[in-house]
Protein backbone atom coordinates (compact mmCIF):
# COMPACT_ATOMS: atom_id res chain seq x y z
CA UNK A 1 0.00 0.00 0.00
CA UNK A 2 1.27 3.77 -1.00
CA UNK A 3 1.98 5.56 2.00
CA UNK A 4 -0.15 8.15 2.67
CA UNK A 5 0.72 12.55 2.52
CA UNK A 6 -2.18 14.94 3.67
CA UNK A 7 -1.64 18.11 1.83
CA UNK A 8 -3.54 21.34 3.77
CA UNK A 9 -3.09 24.51 1.34
CA UNK A 10 -6.19 27.06 0.72
CA UNK A 11 -4.92 28.07 -2.48
CA UNK A 12 -6.34 25.87 -4.87
CA UNK A 13 -3.78 25.79 -7.74
CA UNK A 14 -0.76 25.24 -5.32
CA UNK A 15 -2.51 22.62 -3.50
CA UNK A 16 -3.39 20.59 -7.10
CA UNK A 17 0.30 21.16 -8.08
CA UNK A 18 1.59 19.61 -4.50
CA UNK A 19 -1.02 16.37 -5.06
CA UNK A 20 0.31 16.05 -8.52
CA UNK A 21 3.43 15.68 -7.93
CA UNK A 22 3.06 13.91 -4.87
CA UNK A 23 1.18 11.05 -6.49
CA UNK A 24 3.10 11.38 -9.51
CA UNK A 25 6.04 10.11 -7.20
CA UNK A 26 3.66 7.15 -6.33
CA UNK A 27 2.53 8.54 -2.93
CA UNK A 28 -1.14 8.39 -2.01
CA UNK A 29 -2.88 12.08 -1.60
CA UNK A 30 -5.36 13.54 0.24
CA UNK A 31 -5.79 17.51 0.05
CA UNK A 32 -7.60 19.81 2.37
CA UNK A 33 -8.30 23.85 1.83
CA UNK A 34 -7.51 24.61 5.45
CA UNK A 35 -6.54 23.64 8.93
CA UNK A 36 -9.76 22.95 10.82
CA UNK A 37 -10.91 20.35 8.30
CA UNK A 38 -7.68 18.69 7.98
CA UNK A 39 -7.53 18.32 11.44
CA UNK A 40 -11.16 16.95 11.96
CA UNK A 41 -10.22 14.15 9.39
CA UNK A 42 -7.18 13.40 11.04
CA UNK A 43 -8.71 13.22 14.57
CA UNK A 44 -11.86 10.92 12.91
CA UNK A 45 -8.82 8.20 12.03
CA UNK A 46 -7.99 9.62 8.63
CA UNK A 47 -5.10 7.01 7.06
CA UNK A 48 -1.63 9.48 6.86
CA UNK A 49 2.16 8.95 7.04
CA UNK A 50 2.86 12.52 6.44
CA UNK A 51 1.18 16.22 6.72
CA UNK A 52 2.42 18.97 4.47
CA UNK A 53 0.55 22.18 5.42
CA UNK A 54 1.04 25.75 4.58
CA UNK A 55 1.78 28.27 7.94
CA UNK A 56 -0.73 31.05 6.29
CA UNK A 57 -4.26 30.19 6.00
CA UNK A 58 -7.36 31.37 6.81
CA UNK A 59 -9.22 30.23 10.24
CA UNK A 60 -6.20 27.41 11.70
CA UNK A 61 -3.05 27.88 10.19
CA UNK A 62 -0.13 25.72 9.94
CA UNK A 63 1.03 26.86 13.48
CA UNK A 64 -2.04 25.96 15.46
CA UNK A 65 -2.65 22.65 13.07
CA UNK A 66 1.60 21.33 14.28
CA UNK A 67 0.17 22.14 17.82
CA UNK A 68 -2.89 20.15 17.66
CA UNK A 69 -1.45 17.30 16.05
CA UNK A 70 1.83 17.41 18.31
CA UNK A 71 -0.94 16.76 20.80
CA UNK A 72 -3.44 14.45 19.31
CA UNK A 73 -1.33 12.23 16.82
CA UNK A 74 2.48 13.00 17.55
CA UNK A 75 3.78 10.05 15.02
CA UNK A 76 3.26 12.49 12.31
CA UNK A 77 5.80 14.19 10.72
CA UNK A 78 4.58 17.58 9.17
CA UNK A 79 6.52 19.44 7.00
CA UNK A 80 5.44 23.26 6.76
CA UNK A 81 5.41 25.44 3.67
CA UNK A 82 6.20 29.17 4.28
CA UNK A 83 6.76 32.29 2.47
CA UNK A 84 10.64 33.91 2.06
CA UNK A 85 9.76 36.55 4.40
CA UNK A 86 8.50 33.51 7.18
CA UNK A 87 11.59 31.94 7.59
CA UNK A 88 11.67 32.90 11.43
CA UNK A 89 8.51 31.46 11.95
CA UNK A 90 9.14 28.35 10.10
CA UNK A 91 12.18 28.10 12.01
CA UNK A 92 10.20 28.57 15.38
CA UNK A 93 7.85 25.38 14.08
CA UNK A 94 10.64 23.48 13.78
CA UNK A 95 11.46 23.92 17.27
CA UNK A 96 7.69 23.40 17.92
CA UNK A 97 7.87 19.68 15.98
CA UNK A 98 7.51 20.45 12.48
CA UNK A 99 10.15 17.54 10.65
CA UNK A 100 11.01 20.64 8.24
CA UNK A 101 9.81 23.42 6.30
CA UNK A 102 9.66 24.35 2.48
CA UNK A 103 10.24 28.28 1.37
CA UNK A 104 8.42 29.39 -1.39
CA UNK A 105 8.73 28.76 -4.56
CA UNK A 106 10.52 25.33 -4.04
CA UNK A 107 11.31 22.75 -6.99
CA UNK A 108 9.66 19.15 -7.23
CA UNK A 109 12.93 18.01 -6.40
CA UNK A 110 13.29 19.48 -3.69
CA UNK A 111 10.03 18.62 -2.09
CA UNK A 112 10.07 14.93 -3.18
CA UNK A 113 13.29 14.73 -1.29
CA UNK A 114 11.96 16.45 1.92
CA UNK A 115 9.15 13.97 1.99
CA UNK A 116 11.48 11.09 1.28
CA UNK A 117 13.51 11.89 4.59
CA UNK A 118 10.18 12.42 6.53
CA UNK A 119 8.97 9.06 5.52
CA UNK A 120 12.16 7.50 6.56
CA UNK A 121 12.44 9.16 9.87
CA UNK A 122 8.02 8.05 10.38
CA UNK A 123 9.09 4.38 9.48
CA UNK A 124 12.06 4.27 11.62
CA UNK A 125 9.69 5.73 14.12
CA UNK A 126 6.93 2.97 13.98
CA UNK A 127 9.88 0.80 14.18
CA UNK A 128 11.61 1.70 17.59
CA UNK A 129 7.16 2.11 18.70
CA UNK A 130 6.73 -1.60 17.54
CA UNK A 131 9.82 -2.42 19.42
CA UNK A 132 9.01 -0.72 22.83
CA UNK A 133 5.95 -2.73 22.57
CA UNK A 134 7.56 -5.90 21.57
CA UNK A 135 6.29 -6.04 18.35
CA UNK A 136 7.80 -7.48 15.28
CA UNK A 137 8.18 -10.96 16.77
CA UNK A 138 10.43 -9.83 19.76
CA UNK A 139 8.01 -10.29 22.53
CA UNK A 140 8.73 -8.54 25.86
CA UNK A 141 12.33 -7.22 24.49
CA UNK A 142 11.53 -3.40 25.71
CA UNK A 143 14.05 -0.48 24.28
CA UNK A 144 14.30 1.46 21.26
CA UNK A 145 17.91 2.27 21.09
CA UNK A 146 19.78 1.55 18.39
CA UNK A 147 22.04 -1.30 20.91
CA UNK A 148 18.79 -2.53 21.13
CA UNK A 149 17.53 -2.46 17.85
CA UNK A 150 20.21 -4.15 16.50
CA UNK A 151 19.63 -7.12 18.98
CA UNK A 152 15.72 -7.42 17.75
CA UNK A 153 17.47 -7.60 14.29
CA UNK A 154 19.34 -10.19 14.99
CA UNK A 155 17.14 -12.20 17.19
CA UNK A 156 14.93 -12.44 13.85
CA UNK A 157 18.00 -13.53 11.74
CA UNK A 158 19.32 -15.89 13.59
CA UNK A 159 15.72 -17.53 14.92
CA UNK A 160 15.16 -19.62 12.07
CA UNK A 161 18.45 -21.22 12.02
CA UNK A 162 19.09 -24.68 13.87
CA UNK A 163 22.18 -23.97 14.78
CA UNK A 164 23.86 -23.19 18.36
CA UNK A 165 23.44 -19.43 19.58
CA UNK A 166 25.54 -17.98 21.85
CA UNK A 167 24.25 -14.91 23.92
CA UNK A 168 26.90 -13.24 25.94
CA UNK A 169 26.27 -10.28 28.42
CA UNK A 170 26.55 -8.75 31.94
CA UNK A 171 24.71 -10.27 34.57
CA UNK A 172 20.89 -8.45 34.67
CA UNK A 173 20.89 -7.47 31.38
CA UNK A 174 18.18 -10.11 30.17
CA UNK A 175 20.19 -12.86 28.04
CA UNK A 176 17.33 -15.71 28.84
CA UNK A 177 14.45 -12.99 27.79
CA UNK A 178 16.48 -12.60 24.40
CA UNK A 179 16.85 -16.68 24.38
CA UNK A 180 12.94 -16.66 24.78
CA UNK A 181 12.86 -14.25 22.08
CA UNK A 182 14.77 -15.92 19.52
CA UNK A 183 13.12 -19.58 20.70
CA UNK A 184 9.41 -17.79 20.12
CA UNK A 185 10.59 -16.60 16.93
CA UNK A 186 11.68 -19.98 16.00
CA UNK A 187 8.45 -21.24 15.65
CA UNK A 188 10.34 -24.89 17.30
CA UNK A 189 8.23 -27.08 19.99
CA UNK A 190 9.05 -26.82 23.84
CA UNK A 191 11.59 -24.08 25.61
CA UNK A 192 13.51 -26.30 28.36
CA UNK A 193 15.84 -24.48 30.17
CA UNK A 194 18.63 -25.42 32.97
CA UNK A 195 21.02 -23.21 34.78
CA UNK A 196 24.18 -25.20 34.29
CA UNK A 197 25.53 -23.47 37.70
CA UNK A 198 23.00 -24.19 39.75
CA UNK A 199 23.79 -28.54 39.88
CA UNK A 200 26.37 -30.64 40.56
CA UNK A 201 28.21 -32.30 38.48
CA UNK A 202 26.80 -36.10 38.82
CA UNK A 203 22.91 -33.96 38.97
CA UNK A 204 24.20 -32.04 35.93
CA UNK A 205 24.92 -34.84 33.92
CA UNK A 206 21.56 -36.79 34.64
CA UNK A 207 19.69 -33.79 34.04
CA UNK A 208 20.84 -33.04 30.75
CA UNK A 209 21.40 -36.91 29.66
CA UNK A 210 18.70 -38.96 31.66
CA UNK A 211 19.59 -41.70 33.43
CA UNK A 212 18.79 -45.86 33.14
CA UNK A 213 17.06 -47.69 36.10
CA UNK A 214 20.40 -48.97 38.09
CA UNK A 215 23.17 -46.50 36.60
CA UNK A 216 23.85 -45.05 40.38
CA UNK A 217 22.30 -45.26 43.23
CA UNK A 218 18.53 -44.08 43.66
CA UNK A 219 18.22 -44.48 40.38
CA UNK A 220 14.83 -46.46 40.89
CA UNK A 221 13.72 -45.83 37.54
CA UNK A 222 14.42 -44.77 33.61
CA UNK A 223 14.64 -40.82 33.64
CA UNK A 224 14.84 -38.97 30.28
CA UNK A 225 17.36 -36.32 30.01
CA UNK A 226 16.36 -32.33 28.83
CA UNK A 227 17.77 -33.11 25.68
CA UNK A 228 15.12 -35.47 25.25
CA UNK A 229 12.35 -33.24 26.68
CA UNK A 230 13.44 -30.79 24.46
CA UNK A 231 13.18 -32.55 21.41
CA UNK A 232 11.74 -30.59 18.30
CA UNK A 233 12.26 -27.70 20.56
CA UNK A 234 14.83 -25.42 22.18
CA UNK A 235 17.69 -26.55 24.97
CA UNK A 236 18.50 -23.09 27.05
CA UNK A 237 21.87 -23.54 28.86
CA UNK A 238 22.05 -20.80 31.06
CA UNK A 239 25.40 -20.07 32.79
CA UNK A 240 27.24 -22.21 30.27
CA UNK A 241 30.59 -20.67 31.19
CA UNK A 242 29.99 -22.69 34.84
CA UNK A 243 29.57 -26.06 32.88
CA UNK A 244 32.28 -28.69 34.65
CA UNK A 245 34.89 -29.52 32.53
CA UNK A 246 34.40 -33.15 33.11
CA UNK A 247 31.23 -32.81 31.20
CA UNK A 248 31.88 -30.73 28.37
CA UNK A 249 32.93 -33.69 25.87
CA UNK A 250 29.62 -35.00 26.03
CA UNK A 251 27.81 -31.36 25.66
CA UNK A 252 30.50 -31.26 22.53
CA UNK A 253 28.92 -34.50 20.87
CA UNK A 254 25.48 -33.88 21.36
CA UNK A 255 25.99 -30.80 19.13
CA UNK A 256 27.64 -32.02 16.38
CA UNK A 257 26.18 -35.12 16.26
CA UNK A 258 22.58 -35.35 17.37
CA UNK A 259 22.84 -37.88 19.86
CA UNK A 260 23.31 -37.84 23.46
CA UNK A 261 23.08 -41.21 25.77
CA UNK A 262 21.54 -42.20 29.14
CA UNK A 263 23.74 -42.62 32.06
CA UNK A 264 23.74 -46.65 32.72
CA UNK A 265 22.73 -46.80 29.07
CA UNK A 266 24.77 -48.30 25.76
CA UNK A 267 22.49 -47.20 23.50
CA UNK A 268 23.00 -43.94 21.34
CA UNK A 269 19.40 -41.59 20.63
CA UNK A 270 18.72 -39.17 18.06
CA UNK A 271 17.47 -35.75 19.41
CA UNK A 272 16.36 -32.97 17.19
CA UNK A 273 17.53 -30.31 20.12
CA UNK A 274 18.61 -26.68 19.68
CA UNK A 275 20.75 -25.24 21.76
CA UNK A 276 21.05 -21.81 23.13
CA UNK A 277 23.46 -20.77 25.55
CA UNK A 278 24.24 -17.48 28.23
CA UNK A 279 26.91 -16.61 29.48
CA UNK A 280 28.21 -13.41 31.63
CA UNK A 281 31.75 -14.83 31.23
CA UNK A 282 34.14 -13.83 28.49
CA UNK A 283 34.63 -17.35 27.03
CA UNK A 284 37.62 -16.53 25.16
CA UNK A 285 39.31 -15.81 28.17
CA UNK A 286 38.08 -19.25 30.21
CA UNK A 287 39.67 -21.01 26.81
CA UNK A 288 42.87 -19.72 27.63
CA UNK A 289 42.74 -20.52 30.76
CA UNK A 290 41.86 -24.18 30.07
CA UNK A 291 38.71 -23.66 32.01
CA UNK A 292 36.74 -24.06 29.27
CA UNK A 293 37.34 -26.09 25.89
CA UNK A 294 37.80 -24.38 22.76
CA UNK A 295 36.17 -26.93 20.77
CA UNK A 296 33.04 -26.43 21.96
CA UNK A 297 33.16 -22.59 22.12
CA UNK A 298 33.67 -22.68 18.52
CA UNK A 299 30.72 -24.65 18.26
CA UNK A 300 28.29 -23.11 20.61
CA UNK A 301 29.76 -19.91 19.22
CA UNK A 302 28.40 -20.38 15.53
CA UNK A 303 25.76 -17.86 16.08
CA UNK A 304 26.09 -14.97 18.20
CA UNK A 305 24.37 -12.40 20.01
CA UNK A 306 25.67 -9.76 22.64
CA UNK A 307 23.03 -7.91 25.03
CA UNK A 308 24.75 -4.48 26.04
CA UNK A 309 24.68 -3.37 29.25
CA UNK A 310 21.87 -0.74 30.29
CA UNK A 311 25.06 1.93 30.68
CA UNK A 312 25.40 1.69 26.84
CA UNK A 313 21.48 2.17 26.58
CA UNK A 314 20.40 5.15 28.43
CA UNK A 315 17.72 6.03 26.45
CA UNK A 316 15.96 2.93 27.35
CA UNK A 317 15.57 3.95 30.60
CA UNK A 318 12.52 5.96 30.56
CA UNK A 319 10.59 2.41 28.81
CA UNK A 320 12.03 0.52 31.52
CA UNK A 321 10.90 2.70 34.02
CA UNK A 322 7.40 3.22 32.80
CA UNK A 323 7.02 -0.47 32.05
CA UNK A 324 8.04 -1.92 35.56
CA UNK A 325 6.28 1.17 37.33
CA UNK A 326 3.09 -0.42 35.52
CA UNK A 327 1.25 2.41 35.41
CA UNK A 328 2.47 5.09 38.32
CA UNK A 329 3.61 8.26 37.20
CA UNK A 330 7.26 9.25 37.71
CA UNK A 331 8.56 12.84 38.59
CA UNK A 332 11.20 14.62 36.31
CA UNK A 333 13.22 14.80 39.41
CA UNK A 334 13.18 11.11 39.90
CA UNK A 335 13.29 10.39 36.21
CA UNK A 336 16.91 12.25 36.42
CA UNK A 337 17.99 10.68 38.82
CA UNK A 338 17.53 7.02 37.06
CA UNK A 339 18.48 8.05 33.86
CA UNK A 340 22.13 9.39 35.78
CA UNK A 341 22.72 6.44 37.66
CA UNK A 342 25.35 3.68 35.77
CA UNK A 343 23.10 0.57 37.09
CA UNK A 344 26.15 -2.07 37.55
CA UNK A 345 22.93 -4.82 37.72
CA UNK A 346 21.79 -3.73 34.65
CA UNK A 347 18.15 -4.33 33.80
CA UNK A 348 17.80 -6.33 37.08
CA UNK A 349 18.87 -3.81 39.05
CA UNK A 350 16.37 -0.78 37.54
CA UNK A 351 13.36 -3.75 38.06
CA UNK A 352 14.55 -3.71 41.91
CA UNK A 353 14.87 -0.20 42.28
CA UNK A 354 11.26 0.38 40.90
CA UNK A 355 9.71 -2.02 42.96
CA UNK A 356 11.35 -1.04 46.04
CA UNK A 357 10.02 2.88 45.54
CA UNK A 358 7.08 1.90 44.61
CA UNK A 359 6.51 -0.21 47.58
CA UNK A 360 8.13 2.53 49.54
CA UNK A 361 6.62 5.43 48.11
CA UNK A 362 5.06 8.32 49.94
CA UNK A 363 2.58 9.51 47.31
CA UNK A 364 0.80 8.45 44.45
CA UNK A 365 3.73 9.19 42.37
CA UNK A 366 7.76 8.05 42.22
CA UNK A 367 9.90 10.98 43.24
CA UNK A 368 13.08 11.35 44.23
CA UNK A 369 12.90 10.57 47.45
CA UNK A 370 11.73 7.46 46.63
CA UNK A 371 14.95 6.28 45.47
CA UNK A 372 17.46 7.09 48.24
CA UNK A 373 18.65 3.54 48.48
CA UNK A 374 20.64 4.54 45.26
CA UNK A 375 23.98 5.04 46.01
CA UNK A 376 24.49 8.77 45.41
CA UNK A 377 28.54 7.75 45.17
CA UNK A 378 27.54 5.54 41.81
CA UNK A 379 25.06 7.92 40.88
CA UNK A 380 27.85 10.67 40.21
CA UNK A 381 28.94 13.84 41.27
CA UNK A 382 26.52 15.58 38.91
CA UNK A 383 23.03 14.24 40.01
CA UNK A 384 24.08 14.13 43.67
CA UNK A 385 25.31 17.72 43.97
CA UNK A 386 22.49 18.68 41.94
CA UNK A 387 20.10 17.34 44.54
CA UNK A 388 21.84 18.94 47.55
CA UNK A 389 22.01 22.45 46.09
CA UNK A 390 18.90 22.01 44.72
CA UNK A 391 19.78 22.93 40.99
CA UNK A 392 16.40 23.44 38.95
CA UNK A 393 15.41 20.42 36.24
CA UNK A 394 16.89 22.54 33.00
CA UNK A 395 20.08 23.17 34.58
CA UNK A 396 20.27 19.48 35.54
CA UNK A 397 19.20 18.86 32.09
CA UNK A 398 21.91 20.96 31.07
CA UNK A 399 24.60 19.68 32.88
CA UNK A 400 23.88 16.32 31.51
CA UNK A 401 23.39 16.96 27.83
CA UNK A 402 27.09 18.84 27.55
CA UNK A 403 28.46 16.09 30.12
CA UNK A 404 27.12 13.17 27.63
CA UNK A 405 28.65 15.30 24.69
CA UNK A 406 31.89 15.36 26.30
CA UNK A 407 32.04 11.77 26.50
CA UNK A 408 31.38 11.39 23.22
CA UNK A 409 34.03 13.77 22.36
CA UNK A 410 31.48 16.14 20.74
CA UNK A 411 30.01 13.58 18.41
CA UNK A 412 26.67 14.76 18.36
CA UNK A 413 24.56 12.13 16.58
CA UNK A 414 26.45 9.25 19.25
CA UNK A 415 24.74 11.76 21.99
CA UNK A 416 21.44 12.14 20.65
CA UNK A 417 21.29 8.93 20.54
CA UNK A 418 22.37 7.98 24.00
CA UNK A 419 20.13 10.91 25.21
CA UNK A 420 16.97 9.49 22.99
CA UNK A 421 16.47 12.34 21.33
CA UNK A 422 16.70 13.11 17.19
CA UNK A 423 19.39 15.60 16.60
CA UNK A 424 17.28 18.58 15.49
CA UNK A 425 15.78 18.01 19.06
CA UNK A 426 19.45 18.19 20.63
CA UNK A 427 20.90 21.35 18.30
CA UNK A 428 17.64 23.15 19.67
CA UNK A 429 18.33 22.70 23.42
CA UNK A 430 21.82 23.21 22.67
CA UNK A 431 20.96 26.74 21.07
CA UNK A 432 18.80 27.11 23.98
CA UNK A 433 21.81 26.58 26.00
CA UNK A 434 24.08 28.68 24.41
CA UNK A 435 21.24 31.89 24.29
CA UNK A 436 21.26 31.50 28.45
CA UNK A 437 24.59 32.66 27.87
CA UNK A 438 25.90 29.98 30.38
CA UNK A 439 29.59 29.52 30.69
CA UNK A 440 29.38 25.81 30.10
CA UNK A 441 27.77 26.39 26.98
CA UNK A 442 30.04 27.89 24.52
CA UNK A 443 29.90 28.31 20.77
CA UNK A 444 31.28 25.09 20.13
CA UNK A 445 28.02 23.52 21.49
CA UNK A 446 26.03 25.18 19.38
CA UNK A 447 24.64 23.77 15.93
CA UNK A 448 26.73 23.96 13.26
CA UNK A 449 25.40 24.00 9.55
CA UNK A 450 25.56 20.55 7.08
Amino acid sequence: MAERVVVVEDETAVRDLLEEVLRGAGYDVVGYPNGLTALDALLAGTDADLVISDLRMPGMGGDELLTQLRASRPELNVVVITAFGSIESAIEMVKAGAYDYLTKPFGSDELLLTVQRAMQESRLRREVSRLARGENGVPGLIGASRAMRDVAARIVRVAPSPLPVLITGESGTGKELVARAVHQASGRGPLVAVNCAALPLDLLESELFGHQRGAFSGAVRDKPGLFEAAHGGTLFLDEIGDLPLALQPKLLRALESGEIRRLGSTTPQLVDTRVLAATNKDLSEEVRTGRFRQDLFWRLNVLSIRVPALRERVADIPLLVEHFAAGRPVSAEAMARLTAHPWPGNVRELRNAIERALAMRTGDSIDARDLAELSTETTGGLLAGSIEQQVPLRELERSYILMVLENVRGNKSRAAEILGLDRKTLYRKLEEFAQDKSPAAGPEDRPQPK
